[in-house]
């Protein structure tokens, strides 16, 4: 049988997704690319049809089974069309046959959005990066080849929907770290829609700025964050920690072509009071975190700790309904643990023959608290900020730090106050 026309097991990340998604929690991520000229319909449609023959696993439908849900092939064909939804809106509907994705333009700007248990970043931004190499190439065909987009998707499609967390599992003695007691947790007034914020800044100037801190560029964002919340800490509440959930793409560390799921979480705190609380301080604080927990050891443990109850015989008898309750406990208790998500997707990859026709891309992710997502494309470093509360104060502190840093955002939003 052809790989494409199997049915397939959510992946161990997948799974906590259709158990835990609802309206306000969508489990759904927007990755988008700005072009420098309006985005033509008939031609997305398209590119998208040829993006969809090496991406076929998008096609796939999710379906409950007794004891688990499944992704399953379907006949479903995805039409491109005008944005006409918020960002992150709900794509996931219990029992309802339906794609996990949506392709959507406004003016310049191609979205691609995703429910989560059909794929991590990776995999979302190589299909969006192929639908653009695709889009443009029949555009400008003088300039961008047609078989350019064929050059950045070198995957075989067994190899794309490989369940990698399967693959590298093995028995790891799980070490009880100390983990932060009394998080800190952000509060506001709740919106029905996520309110978005993007900055725009020249990546070149971020990186040179973070290096004379001796820090990565994940680290000083993370620690240029965490001022931006303590700013707005009531003084009673500075020996909370506050903790930063930074999702991981196991792919650097575990060799994996899957277009699915292969990501690992990991938290890193910071309390105040303890020190001079400067940013320098705040850097060597997280510097030492990261340090820690990206081994291969520490991730081992992850995957580790991920694989051990989907293996344990007694819960692979439990009925699905069961299973959602308790997983819905398992992630309200995590969330418990964390103030805020920063997600790093790196460096877009985009090829040098389309970079002339590309502003920049941009990350959103759902939430119920705040998440900031990042990604660079070019020399253009994109900080883009979801939100469930109306509040904007910790986005504009973070901006305005940077700001007085040197580095100047270009600012766009969604929010009626910014």
């Amino acid at each position: 049988m052809n790989q494409s026309s199997r049915w397939l097991k959510l992946d161990n990340a997948g799974k906590i997704f259709p158990a835990t998604s609802s309206k306000h929690e969508t489990g759904v991520f927007r990755f988008s690319c700005e072009l420098n000229e309006p985005v033509q319909e008939s031609v997305l449609q398209t590119a998208l049809e040829k993006t969809l023959v090496k991406f076929p696993h998008f096609l796939y439908i999710l379906r409950n089974g007794l004891f688990w849900y499944y992704l399953e092939p379907s006949e479903l064909k995805p039409t491109c069309h005008e944005e006409n939804t918020g960002v992150c809106s709900q794509l996931f509907y219990r029992n309802q046959r339906h794609l996990l994705f949506d392709v959507s333009y406004y003016h310049n700007r191609i979205n691609l959005e995703t429910y989560h248990a059909l794929a991590d970043g990776t995999g979302v931004m190589l299909f969006l990066k192929y639908l653009v190499c695709s889009y443009l190439s029949i555009v400008h065909p003088d300039t961008v080849r047609a078989d350019l987009a064929d050059e950045i998707t070198p995957v075989s499609i067994s190899s794309s929907t490989e369940d990698s967390f399967k693959k590298y599992y093995k028995k790891v003695a799980k070490k009880k770290g100390k983990k932060p007691r009394g998080v800190y947790h952000l509060t506001g007034t709740r919106t029905e829609r996520y309110t978005v914020i993007e900055g725009l800044l020249p990546c070149s100037k971020v990186l040179a700025l973070a290096k004379s801190y001796h820090a990565t560029l994940t680290v000083f964002l993370c620690a240029v964050l965490i001022l931006s919340i303590h700013q707005e800490m009531l003084l009673y509440k500075e020996k909370k920690p506050i903790v930063i959930t930074v999702p991981v793409n196991l792919r650097q560390y575990f060799t994996s072509d899957t277009l699915r799921n292969f990501f690992g979480n990991i938290r890193v705190s910071y309390q105040f009071g303890h020190g001079p609380d400067d940013l320098q301080q705040i850097i060597r604080s997280l510097s030492e975190s990261f340090s820690r927990e990206l081994t291969e050891e520490h991730l081992s443990g992850i995957i580790s700790g991920y694989m051990a109850v989907e293996r344990n015989p007694a819960v692979k008898v439990i009925p699905l309904s069961v299973k959602n309750f308790f997983l819905k406990i398992a992630r309200r208790s995590s969330d418990t643990g964390e103030t805020i998500v920063v997600s790093n997707i790196g460096k877009t990859g985009l090829p040098q023959q389309i970079l002339p026709y590309v502003h920049h891309m941009s990350v959103f992710a759902s939430t119920t608290k705040l998440q900031a997502c990042i990604c660079t494309c070019g020399d253009t470093l994109s900080v883009g900020f979801s939100s469930s509360f109306e509040e904007t104060d910790i986005q504009r502190n973070f901006f305005r730090i940077l700001a007085d840093m040197g580095i100047e955002p270009v600012i766009q939003s969604n929010s009626a106050a910014d």
